[in-house]
C-alpha cells in the first residue's frame, strides 16, 4: 500500500473517531444554520426529550427553551453569527419531560457550515448547582436575619480591633457608624470610650491566649453594666484571627441584686431583734413542753397500739380471699380489700365513690333481691344469690353497721364467686341424667337386637327357599338390608351408652361420625333437612373419649335441626346441614377442623358469647336445658381443642371445632404428662 493510500486511510479512521467522540459524548453537543438543528449528538437528544437526533433536525433550539429565557439566547446567536463575537455562557430554564423546569448553562461559538456561518454550542445541565446556589443564598439570608434579629450586642472583631461586622442591636446601642471599606472602628472607642485598649481586657487577653473569656463589667461610657463572652475566631489552617463578641446588657439584674442584697441585710436586722422574742418565748415553750411530754409519751404509746390493731385488722381482710365493700346508705363504695380491687384490676383507694351495683354489675340502679339494702331497711343480716350478664354466680351476705345511737350507717358486703360450683352441680346432676339415659337406652338396644337377629335370620330363610323355587327374592333381601341398619343403629346406641372410662382412645374421626350419623341421619331426613356430609376417609386419627365426642357432635346436630325446623317448618332448598372437615396447622400443630354450617334462625349479637354459660339457652324451658354448648364447650376444652361461633341473626349459623391430630409426637407428650 502506498503512503498516499494509508495516510487516506488513517485520514479516514481518524475521523470515525471523531465522529464517535462527538457522538457517543456525555456532553450534550448541537449546531444550528440559519436557526434550525444540523446536527444533536445523543446526550443532546436524551436531554431535549427526543427519541433520535433527526426528531430534533429542523427545529430551533429555541423552541425548548423557556418563553421568559428565550428572547435572551436568541440575541446572544445574532451577536454571534452578525458581530462574530463571543458571549458568556448563558444560564437558562428549559422545560423537562415531567413538566418541571430545568436549567442549562448553553456555551456557542460561530463556524462555518457549506459556506454559511452557523453556531455550535454545548448544554450542560446545571439544576443541581442552580438550586444549591438557591440554598447557599437563602442560607445566608437566614443567617443574616437571624444575626440581625438577636437582641444582645454582637460584633466580629480583627486581630487588630477593628469591628469587621456588627449586628442592629450593636450598631444601635454602640452608635457605629454605616461600614466603609478601610473604615476604622476600634472596638475600645465604642465598648470603653477610650483611645487604646484598656489593661487587663480579658477580651484582649482572648486574642492572646486562644481561649474564651467570660465576665461582667460596668461601662461608664455606655452607662451599662454589661455581661460579655469572648469568642475566638480562627480560619482553616486553625490560625488565630480574631474573636467574636457578645454583651448582653444586665443593668436591671444588677439593680435588682443591689435591692435584694439591701432587703436581706435589713431582713437580718430584723431576724435578729425578732430572734431575741423568739428566744425569750422558747424558753416559756420548752417549759410546757416538758410538762406535756410525758402526756405525748402516753398518747404516742396508744397510737402505736391502735396503729399495729389497725394495720392486723387490715391485713387480716386484705387477706381474705373473697370480696369485701363497706358500703354508703346509696351504694357507693366506701372502702374495698385488696380481693376485690385485684378482681376489678384497680387499686382500692380508685374504687371508693363508685356505686357497687355499676361496678359489678354495669347496670344503672341496684340489683334485684339486693341483701345490702335489705340489711339496710331491715337492719338484720341478709343473704342472696345474684347472676351477672356475664353468666357469674355470686353468693353475697350483708352485715348492717350501726353507729353510737343506733342507727344503720353503713353494710359491710361479703361477696363470694360460686359460678364454678353452680356449674358443678349443673353437670353433675346433667351426668346422673345422661347415665340415667345411657343405662335406658342400652337396655332398649338389648331388647331390640333379639327380634331384629330373628327377622334377617326369617329373610335369610326365605331367600333360601326363593333361591330353590326360582322366585324373586328382592323383597327378603330388603327385609336383611335394613335389618342390618337397625343392627348399625344398636350398635351405635349401645357405642354411645357405654360407661365412660377416663383413658382415651386413638380413633378414626371417620369412624366416630359414622356412629354419629346413624344415630341421626334418619331423623334429619324425616325433618326434610338436607345433609351434607364430606369427612374424608383417609385416616384422621385423634385421641379422645368416643363416647364424648359422639355427645359433642349430637349436641351441635340437634341445635341445627332445631334451629332449622323453627325457620323451615316443611321443607324448603335452604333448609339444609352441611359438615365439613379439613386439616390445618397452628402454631406448626396439627389440628382438623370441623365445620357445622347452617342456614337456619342464626343466634343474635348480645347473646353469642353467652351460649356456652350452663342454664342459658334459647329454647323453651320444656325443650332445652341450657346444658348442651356448656357440656360441649366443656368437652373439646378437655380436649385440648376449641369451640368457635360464628353467626348472623335470621341468616345462618357456623359452629367450628378444633381439634389436635394424633401423632407420634402427640402420644409421647401424653406420655410424658402421664409419668
Amino acid at each position: 500500500m502506498s503512503s498516499k493510500s494509508r495516510t487516506i486511510e488513517e485520514l479516514h479512521n481518524n475521523f470515525e473517531y471523531y465522529c464517535d467522540l462527538i457522538e457517543f459524548s456525555p456532553v450534550a453537543i448541537g449546531a444550528e444554520c440559519d436557526n434550525k438543528i444540523i446536527f444533536m449528538n445523543l446526550t443532546g437528544a436524551s436531554l431535549l426529550d427526543a427519541s433520535s437526533p433527526y426528531d430534533l433536525f429542523g427545529k430551533s433550539l429555541a423552541d425548548f427553551i423557556h418563553e421568559d429565557y428565550r428572547e435572551t439566547v436568541q440575541e446572544g446567536f445574532a451577536r454571534i453569527l452578525n458581530h462574530k463575537e463571543k458571549i458568556s455562557p448563558l444560564e437558562v430554564k428549559m422545560f423537562n419531560r415531567d413538566g418541571s423546569n430545568i436549567y442549562i448553562e448553553v456555551s456557542a461559538s460561530l463556524f462555518t457550515y457549506k459556506e454559511k456561518p452557523a453556531i455550535q454550542y454545548t448544554l450542560h445541565e446545571i439544576t443541581k448547582r442552580k438550586e444549591m446556589e438557591n440554598l447557599i443564598l437563602q442560607s445566608k439570608q437566614d443567617w443574616e436575619e437571624t444575626f440581625h434579629a438577636i437582641t444582645d450586642i454582637v460584633t466580629i472583631h480583627d486581630k487588630e480591633f477593628n469591628i469587621i461586622y456588627a449586628n442592629k442591636a450593636a450598631e444601635k446601642i454602640l452608635n457605629l457608624p454605616v461600614f466603609q471599606a478601610r473604615m476604622s472602628r476600634k472596638c475600645f472607642e465604642y465598648y470603653h470610650g477610650t483611645d487604646s485598649p484598656p489593661s487587663g481586657c480579658p477580651s484582649c487577653d482572648c486574642l492572646k491566649t486562644g481561649l474564651p473569656a467570660n465576665f461582667e463589667i460596668h461601662e461608664p461610657h455606655l452607662n451599662m453594666y454589661v455581661e460579655i463572652r469572648s469568642m475566638p475566631r480562627f480560619d482553616k489552617d486553625n490560625n488565630l484571627i480574631g474573636l467574636i463578641h457578645i454583651a448582653r446588657d444586665v443593668t436591671s439584674r444588677k439593680e435588682a441584686e443591689d435591692e435584694i442584697r439591701n432587703a436581706r441585710n435589713e431582713l437580718e436586722l430584723r431576724v435578729d431583734e425578732r430572734t431575741a422574742e423568739l428566744q425569750s418565748a422558747n424558753t416559756k415553750l420548752k417549759e410546757e413542753i416538758s410538762e406535756r411530754k410525758s402526756a405525748v409519751v402516753a398518747l404516742q404509746k396508744s397510737e402505736s397500739k391502735y396503729r399495729n390493731l389497725s394495720q392486723q385488722f387490715n391485713t387480716l381482710l386484705d387477706g381474705i380471699p373473697y370480696n369485701l365493700l363497706l358500703l354508703s346508705p346509696d351504694l357507693k363504695i366506701l372502702w374495698a380489700n385488696k380481693a376485690t380491687a385485684l378482681l376489678f384490676q384497680q387499686e382500692s383507694a380508685d374504687l371508693s365513690g363508685q356505686y357497687c351495683y355499676g361496678l359489678c354489675c354495669n347496670i344503672l340502679s341496684p340489683c334485684e333481691n339486693c341483701p345490702t339494702l335489705r340489711s339496710f331497711s331491715t337492719g338484720q343480716e341478709e343473704s342472696s344469690e345474684i347472676t351477672t350478664d356475664s353468666g357469674k354466680v355470686w353468693d353475697i351476705i350483708s352485715f348492717p353497721i350501726r353507729d353510737e345511737s343506733g342507727q344503720i350507717t353503713t353494710v359491710i358486703e361479703l361477696a363470694r364467686d360460686i359460678t364454678e360450683k353452680s356449674n358443678l352441680q349443673a353437670s353433675a346432676a346433667r351426668s346422673r341424667h345422661l347415665a340415667s339415659i345411657g343405662e335406658l337406652a342400652a337396655g332398649v338396644a338389648h331388647e331390640i337386637n333379639n327380634p331384629v337377629n330373628n327377622i334377617m335370620n326369617y329373610a335369610q330363610i326365605l331367600i333360601d327357599e326363593f333361591q330353590d323355587e326360582g322366585k324373586d327374592d328382592s323383597v327378603a333381601r330388603r327385609i336383611i338390608k335394613d335389618g342390618d341398619r337397625i343392627a348399625t343403629i344398636v350398635r351405635s346406641l349401645l357405642s354411645f351408652a357405654r360407661i365412660r372410662k377416663e383413658e382415651k382412645n386413638v380413633m378414626s374421626l371417620y369412624d366416630i361420625f359414622s356412629d354419629t350419623m346413624s344415630l341421626t341421619s334418619a331423623q334429619l331426613r324425616k325433618d326434610g333437612i338436607n345433609l351434607h356430609v364430606e369427612i374424608p376417609k383417609e385416616i384422621i386419627k385423634i385421641s379422645v373419649h368416643p363416647q364424648q365426642m359422639q355427645q359433642v357432635f349430637l349436641n351441635i346436630i340437634s341445635n341445627s335441626r332445631y334451629s332449622l325446623n323453627k325457620k323451615f317448618p316443611g321443607t324448603h332448598d335452604d333448609k339444609s346441614l352441611e359438615i365439613t372437615c379439613e386439616e390445618i396447622l397452628i402454631n406448626d400443630q396439627p389440628f382438623v377442623r370441623i365445620h357445622f354450617y347452617d342456614r337456619g334462625l342464626g343466634i343474635p349479637d348480645n347473646i353469642i358469647d353467652k351460649v356456652i354459660n350452663p342454664f342459658f339457652s334459647t329454647k323453651p324451658s320444656n325443650v332445652g336445658t341450657g346444658l348442651g354448648l356448656s357440656i360441649t364447650h366443656g368437652i373439646i376444652s378437655e380436649h385440648k381443642g376449641k369451640l368457635l361461633i360464628n353467626s348472623q341473626e335470621g341468616e345462618f349459623a357456623r359452629i367450628t371445632v378444633l381439634l389436635p391430630v394424633y401423632t407420634e409426637k402427640t402420644d409421647e407428650s401424653q406420655n410424658s404428662d402421664n409419668r
